[in-house]
């Protein structure tokens, strides 16, 4: 019982020898996430409490005008602050003063004082629910986990300390509601911040043989508002700490978003309703290799209301992580659209492991790359990606590859799912909330929709136009789940279509006029003007001459206009490596590499791509990478004639 005991609480607390290998350059990152906030938390608390310190704490409690100078002196810290850190910057000094000092300092004022007063008056509801947003604060602030033991104590103690001297009334219902609410801020505040620490701490840990700077969760209650209602209050709190975690960004005109998220949850606070539930989306606009793409994410977390919230705000904290730190990153904005699917995918998957199968999320992430249309997901057990084309909608898949995010039993290989847009289409991703309709509910038990299909039906009444495809679910039947949608409509010509000289061309190949034929491809004014078809003819016409820098540029030239293509791909994997074995460029052979990985993302199973990526590593020397891929292959065709070969180098 005892080593089950020391298990449990080494795990709870993440006794994990790392901590204390790498204390002093975890401690200096927290410091420099610090250092990101203390400016503009400065100045909110400049002007934060100001209302409050010449208008409401007045007219609520005269008689305790000791709340003015609280205020006031909370303001002239941050000012002072303000002062100081802008002086430093201007003299270029790096203050120890600042970073975690200021944070200490700034939120310690601000609880303890909070803790004082709000003890003084702690019979008003209003005051205690704004206490209970500042202890709900610290958890999402960049500090070590100690200070959760340190703070929470001492304002525990100061709150209890006022309330047995100023002895305000607390034998009234509302009293008591606010006192139980105030206790479950601590518990969660303590179990929040063991969470986002850990995954703060791990995230830091397993990047940093990259680079030492990493950015970590941020700050996700700043719109909390006070909580001053009586009743759903733990629903209208949780509502709020996912709110901001939806991210919409729109720009440009190549892409058409729409996301709805209608959570079956409802619930009212003040005369005013709100939702609460586990469905989530989020589109962002990312930038990787010089690209620009949408980011999206359609997840769904297992459960109904508070518990599906959870792993919503579970999911976009940690979604939104990834995507600042993809922003503010050189090395991880230099991934591939392939390798940061994957990377993304791992980052979750070892978040939602943490709760050890007590919480699933089924996802949907994606990369739309906005200058070629090509589309990039990975899905995790949700529903099927629906593209709608020239007025019909099909499903875009039809089987799956990767199990929910918390499962602690994955699927071994990587699959990342790649498809083509054309101008005008559109695809949708939406959780099982559009296909669980309730169609009647006569009768003893409801009668639910179990045909998939239903909503291309609706998809296509609806003219793939999201409105309208709501009204017709409504028509359907009832929601009896969260529902969330997510439609990305593609706008561009990707590519221009074979000119006027492609046929003749093609049939000097079938000729074998190699010559002739590259002379009419190369009798375009541009290469803009040149189709995807028409660079590859103009590269393996090249390849034949055995010029191939002329053939690395066209192959390459067409590759970037049409990513989507993975046996071209690997075509120019293989035609890197021929140039590496004239020119002998390590730059040739790390492209080859690069570009055959891609490949191994999307089919973790082609032989041939194993093989040739293998012998790449070979020649680049990477051992163990080498090592690796021949127990792959063997574990596939182990009687493999290239193979065989391949090995034989050694």
């Amino acid at each position: 019982m005892y080593y089950y005991f020391k298990t449990i609480l080494s795990k709870f607390l993440d006794l994990v020898p790392e901590r204390e290998i790498y204390n002093q350059d975890y401690i200096k990152e927290l410091d420099r996430h610090t250092r990101i906030i203390q400016i503009p938390g400065s100045i909110i608390g400049v002007f934060g409490m100001l209302g409050f310190a010449f208008d409401t704490d007045a007219k609520l409690h005269p008689e305790f005008p000791e709340l003015f100078y609280f205020r006031i002196c909370f303001s002239l810290l941050c000012l002072f602050y303000i002062a100081f850190i802008l002086y430093n910057h201007s003299k270029k000094i790096n203050s120890r003063w600042e970073g975690l000092t200021w944070a200490y300092l700034v939120y310690g004022y601000l609880l303890f004082t909070a803790a004082y007063y709000t003890g003084r008056i702690a019979d008003d509801a209003p005051y205690v629910s704004g206490f209970q947003m500042l202890v709900m604060i610290l958890p999402f602030l960049p500090l070590p986990r100690k200070t959760l033991f340190i703070y929470y104590p001492i304002s525990i103690f100061i709150f209890v300390l006022s309330v047995l001297v100023y002895k305000p009334n607390l034998a009234t219902a509302a009293s008591t509601y606010s006192m139980q609410n105030l206790v479950i801020s601590y518990i969660l505040g303590i179990f929040s911040g063991f969470i986002i620490e850990g995954y703060r701490f791990h995230s830091f840990l397993n990047h940093k043989r990259i680079i030492k700077k990493n950015e970590e969760i941020t700050k996700t209650v700043d719109e909390i508002q006070a909580l001053k209602s009586q009743q759903d209050g733990d629903y209208f709190l949780t509502s709020l700490l996912l709110e901001p975690l939806l991210g919409h960004e729109v720009d440009g005109s190549a892409v058409g978003i729409e996301t709805v998220v209608n959570q079956y949850k409802k619930f009212y606070f003040r005369n005013k309703e709100y939702q609460l539930g586990g469905d989530y989306v989020s589109v962002f606009n990312l930038i990787l290799q010089g690209k620009r793409y949408k980011a999206f994410i359609n997840g769904d977390a297992m459960g109904k209301s508070i518990q599906g919230a959870g792993g919503a705000i579970v999911l976009g904290a940690v979604y939104n992580s990834i995507i600042i730190r993809s922003k503010m990153d050189p090395v991880s904005s230099n991934r591939s659209p392939e390798r940061w699917l994957n990377d993304c995918y791992l980052d979750l998957q070892k978040v939602f492991e943490t709760f050890e199968g007590a919480m699933l999320v089924s996802a949907v992430v994606g990369l739309l790359e906005e200058s070629t249309g090509t589309l990039y997901f990975i899905n995790l057990e949700h529903p099927w990606v629906i593209l709608y084309r020239d007025g019909k909608a099909s499903f875009i898949e039809n089987e799956i590859h990767y199990y929910k995010l918390g499962v602690m039993e994955g699927l071994s290989d990587t699959f990342i799912s790649v498809f083509q847009m054309k101008k005008g289409d559109k695809i949708f991703c939406g959780s099982d909330g559009k296909d669980d309709l309730v169609l009647s509910e006569e009768g003893r038990y409801r009668d639910i929709n179990e045909d998939q299909n239903l909503i291309l039906e609706n998809i296509e009444e609806a003219g793939g136009e999201m409105q309208s495809l709501l009204d017709c679910l409504r028509k359907k039947g009832k929601y009896s789940d969260d529902l969330s949608l997510i439609s990305l409509q593609y706008n561009l010509e990707a590519y221009p279509k074979p000119g006027k000289f492609f046929v003749e061309a093609r049939e000097n190949i079938r000729e074998k006029s190699y010559d002739k034929a590259l002379d009419l491809l190369l009798s375009y004014e541009s290469a803009l003007e040149t189709s995807i078809s028409e660079l590859k003819y103009i590269a393996k016409l090249y390849e034949k001459k055995e010029d191939l820098v002329k053939a690395m540029e066209y192959a390459s030239l067409a590759l970037e206009n049409y990513p989507s293509d993975t046996v071209w791909m690997f075509h120019t994997s293989v035609l890197y490596k021929r140039m590496y074995s004239l020119y002998k460029s390590q730059s040739f052979l790390w492209e080859s590499q690069e570009l055959s990985e891609r490949v191994r993302l999307r089919q973790p199973s082609n032989i041939r791509n194993l093989i040739h990526l293998a012998d790449v590593c070979r020649l680049n020397g990477d051992k163990d990478r080498f090592s690796f891929l021949i127990k792959q292959i063997q574990n596939r065709e182990p009687n493999n004639l290239k193979l065989k070969e391949l090995i034989g180098k050694i």
